[in-house]
């Protein structure tokens, strides 16, 4: 049997869960953080072409759900 290795990708620190704080701080660095990545990846995925939404799996109905999202939404 052989042992496979897995790579581990890097979470980005915005998507990891921030630690807690007396003052909150992290916790609302961390939302806005993420929130900010949510509006700058719809944008860019409002900017794909038909070709480049086949080359990712996504179909044009996945893209305005996602789309129609607010950026606080996950």
């Amino acid at each position: 049997m052989t042992k496979h290795s897995f790579v581990h990708a890097k979470i980005p620190q915005y998507a990891q869960r921030p630690e807690r704080d007396p003052s909150g701080f992290s916790y609302i660095k961390h939302l806005l953080m993420m929130w900010k990545q949510n509006w700058q990846t719809r944008r860019q995925l409002a900017q794909l072409s038909a070709e480049d939404l086949r080359d990712i799996g996504l179909t044009e109905s996945q893209r305005q759900e996602e789309l129609n999202k607010s950026f606080w939404e996950p």
